[in-house]
């Protein structure tokens, strides 16, 4: 039973608590892996631009960034069951709203409200189950299972959305998350009593300001980046105007925060050589994780795999990173070295991208495909719950939170710059090669004349000899560009396998890594 103390009623059993906590926090977590889903894949059934779609992943991911500010502050001023209530409340009236409408702007406001809102809602419950959870390694254990399903939930939450608008439409899957959200709220009445867990702290003096001049950023930034390849890039102005927005705001926010009193950020967090350590890691870490789209990308144009089959393929990928994050837990419960954490990881990551890049022919088996896709999934649930406590753990607990928000604002950075790279790196190297093949295309080749006659044999039975020169050209064209295609990626995943193998080197050779595991 709980005590008189207690945020729990008395007549909860104290060994349900963390089970009840874990169903509780499960919707949130849903949201969140939405924000996280493979942009490039997803769009291919939703019939959405890629871009737009990422754009919007992007806008809920900055609001997030910008909610971690002041949710602290919510935390100390309500009691926990008020604000668990009123929160979760709000969450489902934002999806509600989304079912109602396909208003763009308005999806984009209500995708605004919902990222600050997702984040208020399941962040406070994450330290309540730490806090119940009865071992030296609550901490591991509570980041490890965190980060498990903000790594592998996209997966399903992919396989949700694409049930859901298959046997009904997409707004079955908000019906669902919200009731969840419902089953949620249920746990928190019965819960939770009224008692506080910290001393109440007046809501004055939150800072606004400066959380405006970031969130502007930070929108601006991603639209910069997201859109910058549609417009071609500062050929447009406001792909131009987009960039100075982020420069600026973003150069406020800094002078805001160094001349404020009472300042949201505190920039003696980078005084810690491990935090921009954990930063550089990170965007690296991402960069070689955004290659994963153009696996996806393969297999639906030039593969020609049904996204049914791509789903269920998606899942090797998954058993890698469960067994990636378990291994590590167990290794940070040992307290190995970060040093060997990191190096195994990163080689992972590496190997797992140049077998890649014997895999792009124009036709490759599953059986083939999934051994690189699980050791893809090792290699970052190796690094990832290692990363975030290794960079937390080397500064003072008063701005530990700003190292957490440092690692969300680097994820949010490296998320849509590895968008970017990526979706740029494809057009060029893919265009460049389209042209080289056509330009060399050999048309007194045996090769091509019987693949062009087989063509024209083919199209010739059921349409007039125009039609039927039109439809081979176009047949040739396809199969050019995904030639192209699967070339252009033999380049990239080698380069980003170069770069991890550096990255290997790097983390090992590091002398600081030696370091200890965690401060006191």
């Amino acid at each position: 039973m709980q005590s008189q103390n207690s945020i729990f009623n008395k007549w909860v059993p104290q060994k349900l608590v963390v089970p009840i906590l874990v169903i509780a926090i499960f919707p949130h977590m849903m949201l969140l892996t939405i924000f996280n889903m493979n942009s490039t894949f997803t769009a291919s059934f939703l019939d959405l631009e890629v871009d737009d779609l990422q754009f919007l992943f992007s806008l809920a991911y900055a609001t997030i960034v910008c909610g971690l500010f002041i949710h602290v502050r919510f935390f100390h001023f309500f009691n926990i069951r008020s604000y668990l209530l009123f929160m979760t409340c709000v969450s489902i009236l934002i999806l509600f709203a989304m079912t109602l409408t396909k208003n763009t702007q308005l999806i984009l406001l209500l995708r605004f409200l919902q990222g600050p809102i997702t984040l208020f809602e399941g962040c406070i419950l994450l330290p309540i189950i730490m806090s119940q959870i009865k071992n030296d390694h609550a901490r591991i254990i509570a980041y490890s299972c965190l980060y498990c399903f903000m790594l592998t939930g996209d997966k399903f939450a992919t396989s949700l959305v694409k049930f859901a608008i298959e046997n009904y439409d997409h707004n079955m899957m908000v019906y669902t998350i919200m009731a969840m959200h419902v089953i949620a709220l249920l746990v928190y009445v019965f819960l939770f009593n009224h008692n506080r867990m910290f001393p109440k702290k007046p809501l004055y003096q939150l800072n606004l300001g400066g959380i405006f001049l970031m969130l502007i950023s930070l929108i601006s930034g991603a639209f910069f980046l997201v859109y910058g390849k549609k417009y071609n890039w500062f050929e447009s102005s406001n792909i131009t105007i987009a960039f100075f927005l982020c420069l600026l705001f973003g150069g406020l926010f800094i002078l805001h925060q160094r001349t404020s009193k009472r300042p949201l950020f505190h920039f003696e967090v980078f005084k810690s050589e491990r935090v921009i350590l954990g930063v550089f890691i990170f965007f690296i870490f991402y960069l070689l994780r955004s290659c994963m789209s153009n696996i996806y990308q393969v297999m639906g144009s030039v593969w020609k795999w049904p996204w049914e089959y791509v789903l269920q393929i998606q899942y090797f990928n998954v058993a890698g990173s469960i067994t990636g994050i378990c291994v590590s837990m167990f290794l940070l419960m040992k307290k190995v070295d970060y040093r060997y954490i990191f190096t195994f990881g990163f080689f992972s990551l590496s190997i797992s991208l140049l077998w890649f890049s014997y895999l792009f022919f124009p036709d490759t088996k599953v059986e083939a495909i999934a051994p690189p896709l699980m050791l893809e999934g090792l290699g970052q649930g190796l690094i990832f719950t290692p990363l975030v406590l290794y960079m937390i753990g080397s500064v003072h607990p008063n701005i530990s939170g700003n190292a957490a928000l440092i690692g969300t604002a680097a994820r949010f950075w490296t998320t849509t710059i590895g968008f970017a790279i990526m979706q740029n790196a494809v057009l060029y190297l893919t265009t460049k090669h389209q042209f080289l093949m056509t330009k060399n295309l050999d048309q007194t080749s045996t090769i091509f004349q019987e693949q062009w006659n087989n063509l024209m044999a083919k199209n010739s039975s059921g349409h007039l000899t125009n039609d039927s020169v039109s439809l081979s050209i176009g047949v040739l064209k396809t199969k050019l560009y995904n030639q192209a295609l699967l070339v252009s990626n033999i380049e990239i995943f080698r380069t980003l396998f170069v770069i991890g193998i550096v990255m290997t080197l790097f983390v090992f050779l590091y002398k600081p890594f030696k370091t200890a595991l965690f401060r006191k």
